[in-house]
């Protein structure tokens, strides 16, 4: 079940990517589910570091589709069952820096959507994070 959530927030960040609105592919972000705070997004590039209040930490992968839709998948030694599922993720503008987001497997026939509120807090990205999305985008 965590890892189901996890996967799915990771597809709320890849969501929160755009072609046309850099601010979302770059920053901090924060992950809302039913206006409750569930997790932090560190991105840049083509990955995303997210970090769960119980200490647990994913990095992900993202390639754009289009200017509002993504692939999202995570990055481990060994991938399976939920993990190796890719999610198509789907963006839209619903306030100041704020996106609502919604994930679907794309390589699977699971009957799951993931539904989600994506808030940029920052431009900025704490150097620690900083330091591996720059070496995972070289």
């Amino acid at each position: 079940m965590i890892k189901k959530i996890t996967f799915a927030l990771i597809l709320l960040c890849t969501i929160a990517c755009s072609q046309k609105n850099n601010g979302i592919k770059t920053g901090t972000f924060e992950i809302y589910e039913n206006d409750s705070l569930v997790g932090k997004i560190y991105r840049l590039g083509n990955y995303q570091i997210e970090k769960y209040p119980e200490g647990n930490e994913l990095i992900a992968r993202i390639d754009h589709k289009t200017d509002s839709t993504y692939f999202l998948r995570g990055i481990e030694k060994v991938q399976k069952r939920v993990d190796s599922i890719v999610w198509l993720n789907k963006y839209w503008k619903i306030g100041t820096d704020k996106y609502g987001v919604l994930a679907i497997p794309s390589n699977s026939n699971i009957d799951y959507k993931y539904e989600a509120v994506l808030r940029k807090v920052s431009e900025k990205i704490e150097t620690d994070y900083l330091v591996k999305l720059n070496s995972l985008n070289e």
